[in-house]
């Protein structure tokens, strides 16, 4: 499907009522062309084809729903139940009513619309006509239009599965029934469990929405919905605080984990950078700027303080960022996610919100903070890493997961402070984990050698992690060898030219070059290998002009004759020279590498480049 290109995850939910027990799995399935029942298309697509995006004149009602639906979710589609999403509805003085967000999930593309409904004479019933449109596509000239049909699995010529979309053109209109503060949508028809499909999760009749352009299916049905009303959100939105609050500012180094989720992928990593807090101890107020590593949005979330015990209890549901246009925003929850696996036995990650905690509990005592109750640990391996606990970043819209970040360990597996005051002094950083080494071959030349740097110096004091680097070495049984990134290959908005160390901070598009591992386009097979012996890594740390470096860690114990004579010694200094004697700045051509030592010794090798 052109719009979206749907991986279809599904999340099966078991309908045993006896046992209770949610079955999820995942499949790759991928939504394709609607099959239209007779004259069904072209009725609705000769309906109503405006999209109203302004917030009309009446009384303002939100509600939250529940449910089951087949619903998009980044580059996905689950089937599962609709969890805490808000649909607003405007009451009008001549007896319209118009619904935001009527269907479940339906994300930043389409998450600003209204459509129109009428309201019977006794107020107890809410008309909605189908074929009114959802979403207009100046991309692809097309309308998305409500409709009510029918899903199920088909199967096109290789055998792939795919969504199959039936509208069902008796169907002009649903009905909303409304009793008192609860509204129900039509009842639809769940899938009847089939054990011998594992696509039964998505063969449904309900309220969904198809592309007028190709008939495909829009990636959102709907069927049981109740909705229970709610408070609104302002017109103008929530309170957000942008101005740094009074009070004693404390600017602290995060050791945190975290795991996002971005354009259906999800991501883990050991985050850094900084955080702000601002102490008033007289009103008894904390205030944390970027609670969340989502992204830098500036803005402050206010908690209590307790002086005596340097307790800090923030509030949950404030929002870190809200986009006025679209009304929606990022709040801070609390949650955890997990590992599963799905029917063919492979390991995915889930999510889940938990509504019962009302505040998020920090300590803050000698320029350290730590987040209480959390866990989970990036550095281990998957699935492991996607067991975890801790803050939540989730949108307001459709209660989607943008992130979850908690309490981490070290390379060693001792637990870190959430973030902590770094005295940034000269220190010699301990030497770097090597993680792993995948070896491309020549079959697409991309080989990843992943490895941690150093939280800490070698006396396990905490490092800044703007003052470190890296270089990698190789070692083709000459002698260590620096590796050099060229700026042709490794692109991004730091290697203008080429460079032998790289800082810390550094991303590279495509995961060329992190502050985690490096992905390389040479292997050691082909012609042209990367390396014969073996590969390391080296840290730097540079404050006020003193740089100190950490020991090779190398990912093979194989040493070659130059290694074993410089065993447990430390780099000071690598200096290049050419045939004429001259310094430079980086191997070109036929160069003389020289390495001093911290011991006073040096050792010279011929580089070729």
């Amino acid at each position: 499907m052109k719009k979206f290109s749907f991986l279809l995850v599904a999340a099966m939910v078991a309908m045993c009522a006896t046992a209770g027990i949610n079955v999820k799995a995942s499949h790759n399935v991928r939504s394709a062309k609607i099959t239209p029942v007779e004259k069904g298309v072209r009725a609705l697509k000769a309906g109503p084809s405006r999209v109203i995006t302004e917030q009309p004149a009446g009384e303002l009602h939100s509600y939250l729903r529940s449910g089951t639906a087949i619903y998009p979710e980044g580059q996905d589609i689950y089937m599962g139940d609709q969890v805490d999403g808000r649909m607003d509805i405007v009451f009008a003085d001549d007896g319209k009513v118009y619904l935001k967000n009527i269907l479940y999930r339906t994300g930043d593309l389409w998450g600003n619309y209204w459509v129109e409904g009428q309201l019977n004479d006794q107020g107890t019933e809410i008309t909605v006509q189908m074929g009114q449109s959802l979403y207009w596509s100046y991309t692809y000239q097309a309308d998305i239009l409500l409709a009510w049909g029918t899903t199920e699995i088909a199967y096109d010529e290789a055998g792939n599965p795919y969504i199959n979309f039936m509208i069902d053109d008796r169907m002009e209109e649903v009905i909303y029934t409304i009793d008192g503060e609860t509204i129900y949508g039509p009842e639809g028809v769940a899938p009847v469990e089939d054990a011998a499909n594992p696509y039964w999760g998505f063969v449904a009749t309900g309220l969904g929405a198809y592309w007028t352009d190709d008939y495909s299916f829009a990636g959102a049905m709907e069927w049981g919905t109740v909705f229970t009303e709610t408070e609104p959100l302002t017109p103008e939105g929530p309170t957000i605080i942008t101005e740094q609050p009074e009070g004693d500012l404390y600017t602290l180094k995060r050791n945190s984990g975290t795991i996002i989720t971005s354009g259906g992928e999800v991501v883990h990593n050991k985050t850094d950078g900084d955080v702000n807090i601002v102490i008033n101890e007289q009103e008894g107020k904390a205030y944390i700027q970027n609670p969340l590593w989502l992204q830098d949005y500036g803005y402050w979330v206010e908690g209590t303080y307790d002086a005596e015990s340097g307790m800090i209890a923030v509030p949950t549901g404030q929002y870190v960022y809200y986009n006025e246009s679209m009304k929606y925003g990022i709040q801070l929850l609390w949650g955890s996610t997990y590992a599963y696996q799905d029917y063919e036995g492979a390991w995915r990650m889930g999510y889940e919100i938990d509504n019962s905690v009302e505040e998020i509990n920090f300590v803050f005592f000698d320029n350290t903070l730590y987040l209480l109750g959390s866990e989970g640990d990036v550095m281990a391996e998957f699935p492991e890493w996607g067991n975890a606990t801790g803050m939540m970043g989730v949108y307001s819209d459709n209660q989607s997961m943008g992130c979850i970040e908690f309490s981490n360990k070290d390379a060693m597996g001792e637990d870190l402070p959430f973030a902590q005051y770094i005295n940034t002094v000269p220190a010699v950083p301990a030497s770097p984990v090597l993680d792993d080494w995948y070896d491309g071959g020549d079959e697409e030349g991309n080989s990843y050698f992943i490895f941690t740097m150093p939280t800490t110096d070698v006396d396990g004091n905490l490092l800044n992690p703007e003052c470190l680097s890296f270089s990698i070495w190789l070692d083709n049984g000459n002698g260590p060898e620096l590796f050099t990134f060229e700026a042709d290959t490794y692109v991004n908005d730091y290697l203008f030219e080429d460079a032998t160390e790289i800082p810390y901070w550094i991303y590279a598009y495509g995961y060329d070059i992190t502050g985690y591992g490096c992905v390389f386009y040479r292997t050691n097979e082909g012609d042209n290998p990367l390396f014969t012996r073996n590969i390391g890594v080296q840290a730097f740390y540079d404050v006020d002009g003193v740089k100190n470096a950490s020991e090779i860690a190398w990912l093979y114990d194989l040493p070659s004759s130059v290694n074993e004579m410089n065993a447990g010694k430390t780099v000071q200094s690598v200096r290049y020279y050419n045939v004429a004697g001259q310094e430079m700045a980086q191997p070109s051509g036929m160069t003389i590498q020289v390495t001093t030592y911290t011991d006073g010794t040096t050792s010279a090798v011929k580089v070729v480049k």
